[in-house]
Protein backbone atom coordinates (compact mmCIF):
# COMPACT_ATOMS: atom_id res chain seq x y z
CA UNK A 1 0.00 0.00 0.00
CA UNK A 2 2.68 2.14 0.96
CA UNK A 3 4.44 1.22 -2.47
CA UNK A 4 1.02 2.57 -4.43
CA UNK A 5 1.12 6.04 -2.24
CA UNK A 6 4.76 6.35 -3.28
CA UNK A 7 4.32 5.97 -6.69
CA UNK A 8 0.65 8.06 -6.64
CA UNK A 9 2.51 10.88 -4.92
CA UNK A 10 5.68 11.34 -7.67
CA UNK A 11 3.28 10.41 -10.30
CA UNK A 12 1.54 13.63 -9.42
CA UNK A 13 4.70 16.09 -8.45
CA UNK A 14 5.67 14.89 -11.99
CA UNK A 15 2.65 15.85 -13.47
CA UNK A 16 2.31 19.07 -11.87
CA UNK A 17 6.05 19.76 -13.01
CA UNK A 18 4.99 19.19 -16.78
CA UNK A 19 2.18 20.83 -16.33
CA UNK A 20 3.54 24.26 -15.33
CA UNK A 21 3.22 27.03 -17.99
CA UNK A 22 6.63 27.80 -19.58
CA UNK A 23 7.01 30.35 -21.65
CA UNK A 24 7.56 29.35 -25.67
CA UNK A 25 7.32 31.36 -28.81
CA UNK A 26 7.20 29.60 -32.01
CA UNK A 27 9.48 30.90 -35.05
CA UNK A 28 6.89 32.29 -37.66
CA UNK A 29 9.25 34.36 -39.61
CA UNK A 30 11.27 31.17 -40.82
CA UNK A 31 14.36 29.95 -40.62
CA UNK A 32 16.60 32.84 -42.53
CA UNK A 33 14.91 35.37 -40.84
CA UNK A 34 16.13 35.98 -37.17
CA UNK A 35 14.11 38.89 -36.04
CA UNK A 36 12.22 39.02 -32.66
CA UNK A 37 8.24 38.80 -33.78
CA UNK A 38 6.95 38.50 -30.40
CA UNK A 39 9.36 39.96 -27.54
CA UNK A 40 9.93 43.80 -27.73
CA UNK A 41 12.66 45.98 -26.36
CA UNK A 42 10.96 46.83 -23.29
CA UNK A 43 10.86 42.75 -22.54
CA UNK A 44 14.64 42.95 -23.39
CA UNK A 45 14.96 46.33 -20.80
CA UNK A 46 13.04 44.76 -17.98
CA UNK A 47 12.33 40.83 -17.95
CA UNK A 48 14.82 38.17 -17.45
CA UNK A 49 12.84 35.25 -17.64
CA UNK A 50 13.03 32.33 -19.83
CA UNK A 51 12.44 28.48 -20.49
CA UNK A 52 15.62 26.83 -21.79
CA UNK A 53 15.90 23.18 -22.37
CA UNK A 54 19.58 21.71 -22.59
CA UNK A 55 21.83 24.98 -21.66
CA UNK A 56 25.09 25.05 -20.30
CA UNK A 57 27.13 28.24 -19.03
CA UNK A 58 31.32 27.50 -18.91
CA UNK A 59 33.83 30.25 -17.75
CA UNK A 60 37.59 29.34 -18.45
CA UNK A 61 40.57 31.66 -18.38
CA UNK A 62 37.92 34.85 -18.76
CA UNK A 63 36.35 33.28 -21.50
CA UNK A 64 32.51 33.15 -20.92
CA UNK A 65 30.63 30.35 -23.10
CA UNK A 66 27.03 29.73 -23.12
CA UNK A 67 25.16 27.06 -25.62
CA UNK A 68 21.95 26.62 -25.17
CA UNK A 69 19.80 24.31 -27.44
CA UNK A 70 16.07 25.43 -27.22
CA UNK A 71 15.37 28.97 -25.24
CA UNK A 72 12.43 31.30 -25.19
CA UNK A 73 12.39 34.70 -22.68
CA UNK A 74 15.17 37.12 -21.83
CA UNK A 75 18.34 35.79 -20.48
CA UNK A 76 21.82 38.00 -18.90
CA UNK A 77 24.79 36.26 -19.98
CA UNK A 78 26.70 39.04 -17.90
CA UNK A 79 26.22 41.60 -15.52
CA UNK A 80 28.59 44.15 -13.27
CA UNK A 81 28.26 48.00 -11.80
CA UNK A 82 30.79 50.19 -13.32
CA UNK A 83 31.74 52.81 -11.60
CA UNK A 84 33.54 55.39 -14.91
CA UNK A 85 35.72 52.99 -16.01
CA UNK A 86 36.59 51.78 -19.52
CA UNK A 87 34.16 48.65 -20.61
CA UNK A 88 35.58 46.18 -23.18
CA UNK A 89 33.72 42.92 -24.69
CA UNK A 90 34.28 40.53 -27.53
CA UNK A 91 31.69 38.42 -28.55
CA UNK A 92 30.82 35.97 -30.91
CA UNK A 93 27.49 34.39 -31.73
CA UNK A 94 26.50 31.74 -33.22
CA UNK A 95 22.63 31.19 -33.63
CA UNK A 96 21.22 27.71 -34.45
CA UNK A 97 17.60 28.15 -35.17
CA UNK A 98 14.71 30.55 -33.92
CA UNK A 99 14.93 33.83 -33.19
CA UNK A 100 16.98 36.08 -31.56
CA UNK A 101 18.69 39.39 -30.54
CA UNK A 102 21.95 40.19 -28.76
CA UNK A 103 22.09 43.36 -27.30
CA UNK A 104 24.67 45.52 -24.59
CA UNK A 105 22.54 47.46 -21.99
CA UNK A 106 23.94 50.30 -20.27
CA UNK A 107 22.24 51.69 -17.32
CA UNK A 108 18.21 50.40 -18.97
CA UNK A 109 19.43 51.69 -22.48
CA UNK A 110 20.53 49.24 -25.72
CA UNK A 111 23.99 50.78 -26.37
CA UNK A 112 24.64 48.02 -28.91
CA UNK A 113 23.43 45.42 -30.77
CA UNK A 114 25.75 42.49 -32.03
CA UNK A 115 25.01 41.05 -34.94
CA UNK A 116 24.08 37.21 -35.11
CA UNK A 117 26.19 34.56 -36.53
CA UNK A 118 29.44 36.88 -36.40
CA UNK A 119 32.77 35.94 -34.79
CA UNK A 120 35.43 38.73 -32.29
CA UNK A 121 32.80 41.85 -32.76
CA UNK A 122 34.57 43.98 -30.21
CA UNK A 123 32.69 47.04 -28.90
CA UNK A 124 34.08 48.97 -26.25
CA UNK A 125 32.84 52.15 -24.25
CA UNK A 126 34.62 54.85 -21.85
CA UNK A 127 33.78 56.35 -18.43
CA UNK A 128 30.98 53.60 -18.12
CA UNK A 129 29.04 54.43 -14.93
CA UNK A 130 26.06 51.94 -13.69
CA UNK A 131 25.02 48.46 -14.31
CA UNK A 132 26.33 46.75 -17.27
CA UNK A 133 24.70 43.91 -19.45
CA UNK A 134 24.68 41.16 -21.76
CA UNK A 135 21.48 40.03 -22.86
CA UNK A 136 19.62 37.49 -25.35
CA UNK A 137 16.63 37.46 -26.19
CA UNK A 138 14.69 34.65 -27.76
CA UNK A 139 11.91 33.32 -29.29
CA UNK A 140 12.49 28.90 -29.74
CA UNK A 141 16.35 29.70 -30.28
CA UNK A 142 19.53 28.03 -30.01
CA UNK A 143 22.75 29.67 -29.84
CA UNK A 144 26.19 29.03 -28.79
CA UNK A 145 27.56 32.99 -27.90
CA UNK A 146 31.23 33.01 -26.50
CA UNK A 147 32.40 36.92 -25.11
CA UNK A 148 35.58 38.08 -22.98
CA UNK A 149 35.44 41.32 -21.25
CA UNK A 150 38.19 43.67 -21.01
Amino acid sequence: MKRWISILLISALLAACCGCHATSFEDTNGSDDFSLQTLTEEDILHSSGSTRIMSSTVTLNGQTTCKVNTMSGVVELYSRRMDGGYFGITVSSQVTKGNARLVLIVNDEIVHEFDLNREDQYFALENVSGKVSLKIAGESTGYNITFTVD
